[in-house]
């Protein structure tokens, strides 16, 4: 029975643990069970782990995101001492050496208790420092890092791993003990992504070698600090995705095994995951066999499958530790599991309601930012089926013992016992009595009916991955589609109708992209057409009882601003609309509330050209050219595409931004949009104010008190990079190039003197006709250099991808949409190619 431990175990206990663990057989593991503490937002971070796991590196990741401060307990030592550690102890002896790095240590610690990253040497394993670092844990976040032996090897370049092995098991019982957080440094087991290739409407891969690497770090960081990330904070508030998803209607939680190998991780790539949360399934009897010992060897399993599948699919995690109810598993060694799984900061973990409330407990008050899903998992078939006290008494415990969800499942005998499980769950909503969201549905064959109808996270499977779902029967689960189609089948759900709304509307791309999006997620939608010379029409259409929304191209994106009730910050702040959004109340529930037909209430009007733009120079931007108070942006026009990507580099915390334009006034104009409304920065990041009413009308400013950017206008090509400012690493341009051949009409590219950034850095060109422009061309031929190119068909379905959540409040397939562009603009270059022979086909003859 685990008994209420302090904050932070002694030095003592900590280090006997230690010291006991030996190299070659398995050491028991017992995580810290102390209460997470309530960090200063501002308090260092400390990283420990052996050489070449990659701390360095991780550092300046993590600095550069929180404008924080890099130390490097080996770079210290030898700016302090004027030689290296290897030296100094050829010079002075072994315990010299240790005395001096104790020593300094003890002052890099102290000395930088605010905004800096501390990585910590070798001298954190031994006994003073590890009295160092649990005394610094007390108010500092300590971060173990861990990587496979292989990957160690080749980055020291060593022939031999042995030793590797050897020090990494020695050291790793002491290094976890002086952490309450993990990482697991994982290497791209699978290799360049074919859809990473160098190719028009694909992203190269070039100066990207670490992004993968900055997601997953990036990640635990946010958790830890309990800040949003840049990723996160910069998308539309309103945006479906960005409610958690126990506050959505419908969403979905993806089974996967923990022992799902990296082969099968990598067939993940080219497919699209729209589950909402993927639900990591650690079956304990295989992990553990005696069911009384939880190991190191088993912990570092379970780290490396963790960080393997937050690569491949990014998606909230569910740690669901499954145990057989039949068998029974030792509490403690079952705990030590779930406080591993705490240390990995996931974003939802599983308890088992039978076990030692007492223990749940402690597991609650040390969660974190995590949220305890409460479970009550019956999987035998009862001929009782579902009983309204026993279901009461479920919630009433988890709510007792401060879960977040309550889950509760029967194996379903009759089809009768999945409108059983409904009605009970309808009647708890109802009567209001219940503080949590419950998840509640039958298992089995006959349970299908029960999960489609469930509303919170229902378990789903993807036939696609090869791989049997958590030992479950795949013919037991549904897909998502299959869930959404019987959700549009049985009535719950309606088809409706979207489109383009336009003069010149008649070849665009977006048909193509969102009707097979549509289709590959069970939805009978249709995107049409709409081609129009005035917004006489959009009346009509808008208040249509089965249309679900529109999208809106230029001319009309700032004339129906007047049209709309509400709009977003975003629209606001750019002054424009590219999305209306029909509304079937005034709640921000309705937003949520998607694909269901009735009258027109209001309208909401959102933009999202600048997320596609933002979403671009996110994936594309490498870590060396992070955003910082230094960083320079460029944008090439003055038009409306042009302050969507001002705006874009506002979100982004672009401090100082430069405008080209052939005409001064518009470059004017464009500055005085940005200038009249004030911007607050946190940490280099633009924020908005969340408004106390529902949505946002279309009166007031979009921004709060503060500082705003350094927009200035560079005038002519001729003109020099000024002095004083660094060198652009982002640049937009947003310049027509399409003449009436269908031909690039304008020189887009930039002077050699203004692309001079040492690291490089990205290129969005918004114009794809034609698809390789001038500018294109020219940073094409600058990759060495670091400089990324992005074309436009990158964007589209960017942009695109916010529109389809905002319509179906579903995550959008984005891969696919993406092909769909390729090959729509691909088919339409063919169809023109074809058009314009026959046309000059009689004048040849």
């Amino acid at each position: 029975m685990l008994q209420p431990q302090r904050p932070r175990p002694s030095l003592e206990p900590r280090t006997r643990r230690a010291a006991s663990a030996s190299p070659t057989a398995p050491a028991s593991y017992k995580p810290s069970v102390a209460s997470p503490i309530r960090h200063d937002p501002n308090a260092s971070i400390v990283l420990v782990g052996i050489r070449g796991t990659g701390l360095s590196t991780l550092a300046v990741i993590a600095a550069s995101a929180l404008h924080f401060r890099v130390f490097d307990a080996g770079q210290h030592f030898a700016h302090v001492t004027g030689v290296s550690r290897a030296r100094y102890k050829a010079t002075h002896g072994v315990a010299q050496y240790r005395r001096e790095e104790m020593k300094l240590l003890r002052s890099l610690l102290l000395d930088n208790p605010y905004r800096a990253v501390i990585v910590c040497g070798p001298g954190a394993v031994e006994a003073t420092g590890q009295a160092l670092v649990t005394d610094y844990a007390q108010s500092h976040p300590v971060i173990y890092v861990s990587r496979d032996v292989q990957s160690i090897q080749q980055h020291l370049r060593l022939r031999d791993a042995g030793n590797i092995s050897s020090l990494a098991r020695l050291c790793t019982p002491t290094l976890r003990a002086l952490s309450m957080w993990e990482f697991h440094n994982l290497s791209d087991v699978a290799g360049p992504s074919p859809y990473d290739a160098h190719q028009p409407g694909m992203n190269s891969p070039k100066s990207l070698a670490l992004k993968q690497v900055e997601h997953d770090f990036l990640h635990l960081i946010r958790a830890i600090t309990a800040r949003p990330g840049r990723h996160e904070e910069r998308e539309a508030h309103l945006r479906p995705s960005a409610v958690p998803v126990e506050d959505r209607l419908f969403t979905y939680a993806l089974l996967i095994p923990l022992s799902i190998p990296d082969s099968l991780l990598a067939q993940v790539r080219p497919i699209d995951i729209t589950a909402d949360a993927i639900e990591l399934v650690i079956p304990f009897a295989e992990l553990c066999p005696t069911s009384s010992d939880f190991t190191h060897s088993a912990a570092d399993y379970i780290s490396r499958q963790y960080y393997t599948i937050r690569r491949y699919i990014r998606c909230p995690v569910i740690f669901h530790v499954q145990v057989d109810q039949k068998v029974g598993v030792d509490d403690e060694a079952y705990f030590n599991a779930l406080y591993h799984g705490l240390h990995l900061a996931p974003e939802f973990l599983c308890v088992n309601l039978g076990c030692n409330e007492d223990m749940i407990r402690r597991l609650v008050s040390s969660k974190g930012t995590t949220k305890i899903i409460a479970q009550d998992m019956d999987t035998s078939a009862a001929p009782s089926g579902w009983n309204v006290q026993d279901f009461r008494h479920t919630v009433r415990l988890a709510e007792r013992l401060g879960a977040d969800m309550v889950r509760q499942c029967r194996e379903a005998t009759t089809i009768a016992d999945n409108f059983a499980v409904r009605h009970i769950v309808d009647q708890a909503i109802a009567s209001g009595e219940h503080k949590i969201p419950i998840i509640a549905y039958n298992t089995g064959h006959l349970g299908r009916m029960s999960r489609y109808l469930n509303s919170i996270l229902s378990p789903v499977y993807e036939p696609l991955l090869e791989a049997e779902p958590a030992g479950l029967a795949p013919a037991s689960l549904l897909t998502i589609r299959q869930t959404q189609s019987a959700l549009y089948s049985s009535l719950l759900l309606d088809p409706m109708f979207f489109g383009i709304y336009g003069n010149n509307v008649s070849k665009s791309l977006s048909p193509a992209m969102h009707n097979a999006a549509f289709q590959f997620s069970g939805m009978p939608h249709e995107y049409r057409i709409l081609q129009h010379s005035t917004i006489q029409g959009l009346g009509q259409l808008l208040h249509d009882p089965n249309c679900g929304g529109l999208s809106v191209t230029a001319p009309f994106k700032s004339e129906v601003i007047p049209l709309v009730d509400f709009m977003s910050r975003e629209a606001k702040a750019i002054g424009a609309i590219n999305t209306l959004i029909p509304l079937r109340s005034t709640s921000m529930r309705s937003l949520l509330d998607r694909n269901r037909a009735g009258p027109t209430v209001t309208l909401y009007g959102e933009n999202t050209d600048w997320i596609g733009i933002h979403s671009c120079v996110h994936r594309n931007l490498s870590p060396i050219n992070a955003v910082k108070n230094c960083t320079t942006g460029l944008v090439v026009g003055a038009g409306g595409m042009a302050r969507a990507a001002t705006y874009a580099l506002i979100r982004l915390g672009v401090p100082t931004i430069f405008v080209h334009n052939r005409t001064r006034t518009s470059a004017e104009n464009l500055i005085h949009q940005f200038q009249q409304h004030s911007l607050i920065r946190d940490g280099g990041e633009a924020r908005h104010v969340t408004s106390p009413s529902p949505l946002n009308s279309r009166e007031g400013s979009p921004y709060i008190s503060g500082n705003h950017p350094n927009i200035r206008i560079l005038e002519n090509k001729a003109d020099a990079w000024p002095d004083n400012v660094d060198y652009p690493t982002i640049v937009v341009s947003c310049v027509a190039t399409r003449d009436v051949n269908g031909q690039s009409s304008v020189d887009t590219s930039l002077p050699s003197s203004w692309l001079a950034s040492p690291t490089g850095g990205v290129v969005i060109e918004l114009s794809y006709t034609p698809l390789e422009t001038p500018l294109l061309k020219q940073i094409r031929h600058l990759d060495d250099q670091g400089w990324i190119a992005v074309d436009g068909l990158q964007v589209l379905p960017e942009q695109a991808k916010l529109q389809f959540e905002l319509f179906t409040s579903r995550p959008a397939p984005i891969k696919l949409m993406r092909r769909e562009v390729l090959k729509a603009y691909k088919e339409r270059c063919d169809q023109e190619t074809e058009t314009l022979q026959r046309v000059f086909e009689p004048i040849g003859e």
